[in-house]
């Protein structure tokens, strides 16, 4: 193996947490500063040269040692740190920190690297989990009957007045002083608790029932204390309306023919309530699968030791934070703005996820140290196969087949995992 051109001092092993300190010869990153120096003078202009054909000396000459090193950073940083676990084999699990760089005399780079958590788990077979699984019943089928029914049902004009569950057509308006906050003509308004609960309206529907169409009717309410416009709380909010067109749900008869409408392939109503239970069955035995899973995982954590680094925390919470802004964009949210629907702080809303980053490590270590426990391995067969249906589902993908086989794999090993757990639960039950 080649020497490398750097010193490399270790700290002391804290919470699996270790610091190195490398000094490091200009020779260890001769390439990079070449390439740093490409990069100037394509950038710079230097009089007598092309962009990109200025010598390194005219470079170095302009920009300093101190400016060509700075510009190799990006790329010698990462290589070094790599290079220098390498020659001391250690092992990290987290993507290595660079947490200071000094340039005089030398290069030096100081990194935080996360060594391999240590776990403890509580024990196993003491571990019971009291979840009951949801019965179905003919209540739970008919509710799914009635959900299909309101689904295939069509609205028809009535004259009559105006009664919770309607769908009008409704010149709408609200003041609060002289400020409108509300004003549509002619729209559509379903009459259903939902619909004042988005606009933070409560009584709303209420003072709507009783109207005739074509008749108005003035009424007042008084805006909640969580009312999204802060100088609008507990101010009177007057309305005006207009009913133009009252509409009720007509529902269909449940019936074989209902049935065969929503399920061709099923001859009457007592196959299709049949094929629902099963459904609903099915539901209910993943649900109390991931409940147990949920259950059977959180008192181990909570019963267990657990020694990680806090980088890996640090970074997880990074993920989690990425992701949830990501989700907060996606609704069309500014970050700030949903941090004050949600009446929390930033640095509050960073430690809630903080505290989630801690478990799901601690649930991933768990993982992997009970698949050893109990052995737990797959068919590599059954990891093709998988495979060849992930390709066919997805077509071109840019992650590699091995990911692929991997994630696969490791999800095999856990269905299989919590199979023999659910089955040792039984036998001790």
């Amino acid at each position: 193996l080649k020497k490398l051109k750097m010193k490399i001092k270790k700290g002391k092993v804290r919470n699996q947490q270790l610091v190195i300190t490398l000094t490091v010869d200009d020779e260890e990153i001769e390439k990079h500063l070449q390439r740093a120096s490409v990069k100037l003078s394509s950038r710079l202009k230097i009089p007598g040269f092309r962009k990109g054909k200025a010598p390194r000396s005219i470079v170095e000459q302009l920009v300093g040692r101190d400016g060509l090193v700075e510009e190799s950073l990006d790329e010698a940083v990462p290589d070094v740190v790599h290079k220098a676990i390498e020659e001391e084999n250690i092992e990290v699990f987290s993507t290595p920190k660079v947490s200071k760089i000094d340039l005089q005399p030398k290069m030096t780079i100081e990194a935080v690297l996360a060594l391999k958590p240590m776990i403890q788990l509580s024990n196993i077979s003491g571990i019971k989990v009291k979840i009951e699984k949801e019965k179905i019943t003919a209540k739970e089928v008919n509710k799914v009957i009635d959900q299909i029914r309101d689904q295939n049902g069509s609205w028809v004009p009535v004259k009559r007045p105006t009664k919770m569950g309607d769908l009008l057509t409704v010149d709408f308006k609200c003041e609060v002083g002289d400020k409108i906050i509300l004003d549509h003509s002619a729209i559509d308004l379903l009459l259903d608790v939902q619909f004042e609960d988005n606009l933070k309206m409560p009584g709303l529907m209420k003072k709507m029932t009783g109207i005739l169409m074509e008749k108005s009717k003035a009424f007042s309410i008084v805006l909640p204390t969580d009312y999204p416009e802060e100088d609008l709380r507990e101010k009177k909010a007057n309305f005006v309306v207009l009913i133009h067109e009252i509409k009720e749900k007509n529902l269909p008869n449940v019936d074989d023919s209902l049935a065969n409408t929503i399920d061709p392939s099923v001859k009457d109503l007592k196959e299709l309530k049949k094929k629902i239970k099963i459904n609903l069955e099915q539901s209910a035995e993943k649900k109390w699968e991931q409940l147990f899973w949920d259950d059977y995982l959180k008192q181990i954590v909570n019963s267990s030791n657990y020694t990680v680094a806090d980088l890996m925390v640090e970074q997880e919470t990074d993920l989690l934070l990425s992701q949830q802004k990501k989700m907060i964009e996606n609704q069309k949210i500014e970050f700030a703005e949903y941090l004050k629907q949600i009446n929390k702080s930033e640095e509050d809303f960073i430690a809630e996820l903080k505290e989630a980053a801690d478990i799901r490590i601690k649930r991933s270590l768990t993982i992997d140290e009970l698949l050893v426990h109990y052995e737990i391995n797959v068919e590599e067969d059954k990891v093709r196969e998988d495979l060849d249906k992930w390709k066919n589902q997805q077509g071109n993908t840019k992650v590699s087949e091995e990911q692929i086989m991997d994630e696969i794999r490791y999800s095999l090993k856990r269905e299989k995992l919590l199979s023999q757990i659910i089955d040792n639960q039984k036998k001790s039950s």
